[in-house]
């Protein structure tokens, strides 16, 4: 069996922080969408959360393509 590498090791790590941040952009755009305050600066909040999390998980994607090498 081979182990993993020191740098594999870090990417994972890497992902599952990037992970973490996604969670916690998608929860927050998810209760500014979802509140019951009917107000403009939530919708402001919770636009752009599609994009980001676009944005987040190509760098995942992109790190966890580099570490595997």
């Amino acid at each position: 069996m081979k182990g993993k590498t020191e740098s594999q090791h870090r990417g994972e790590l890497t992902v599952v922080v990037i992970a973490l941040v996604a969670f916690v952009v998608g929860l927050v755009g998810h209760l500014a969408g979802a509140s019951y305050a009917n107000s403009d600066a939530f919708g402001y909040l919770a636009a752009p959360v599609p994009l980001i999390m676009g944005i987040i998980a190509l760098v995942a994607y992109k790190l966890a393509q580099r570490a595997d090498k």
